[in-house]
């Protein structure tokens, strides 16, 4: 019988030892003087992305592996440097320069461009059969496919309000998609993982070689 302990984990996982517990406030923008959600003590060049604050985390891969969570830190990495999720290498093909991407249910949003919306990082070619194999959430639902590009969109963040003495309320908002364009909401949230937007999606058809399967069913 397999384990946890037996499955390598992938680079993005978030690891028990990397939790931050944040000390929130809101204070005026250095800019506009209007209230944004800040650190008790903030680090101007690596708090904030795109006028959005990030959410503090570790990466020294301590403690227990958090089978369900992103570390926020290696999802932003993967995102933007196009690294596989699993082994952290590249995750685009050396021959096409199309780019491996395994797509779930829950882990996508299509758009009326024929391209959609998702925070899963790629997975390399040579990574997507033990993907498939070992990952509860592939074995219900994914779609592999390769991809001619991809541009940030957003995030997925926590989103607050401000209350006595700034002190900030969470909403009850959790995971909320908040894109760039949304300058309004973009003050009020924290946000923990990245979001990119994917065009010129190719479907890859059945075959022989199971980093080819389009679609595995529990």
């Amino acid at each position: 019988m397999t384990t946890p302990q037996d499955i390598p984990a992938p680079y993005v996982l978030a690891y028990s030892g990397e939790a931050v517990t944040p000390r929130l406030i809101f204070t005026p923008d250095p800019l506009s003087g209007e209230l944004r959600l800040s650190y008790h003590k903030p680090r101007p060049r690596s708090d904030w992305h795109r006028g959005v604050l990030l959410a503090r985390t570790r990466t020294n891969r301590r403690g227990q592996v958090m089978w369900r969570m992103l570390n926020r830190h290696r999802q932003q990495e993967c995102m933007a440097k196009g690294l596989c999720q699993v082994c952290a290498g590249p995750a685009a093909d050396p021959a096409t320069g199309r780019i491996w991407w395994v797509i779930t249910e829950t882990g996508w949003r299509g758009t009326n461009d024929s391209g959609g919306l998702t925070n899963a990082p790629p997975t390399c070619r040579a990574c997507i059969p033990a993907s498939l194999r070992w990952c509860p959430q592939l074995r219900k639902s994914a779609a592999v496919y390769t991809v001619g590009g991809y541009e940030s969109a957003g995030v997925l963040a926590d989103l607050y309000e401000p209350g006595p003495g700034g002190m900030p309320v969470f909403t009850g908002d959790h995971n909320r998609f908040v894109g760039w364009e949304e300058f309004a909401l973009l003050p009020y949230a924290l946000a923990t993982q990245m979001v990119v937007h994917l065009n010129d999606m190719a479907l890859i058809e059945h075959g022989a070689d199971p980093r080819e399967t389009l679609l595995l069913t529990s």
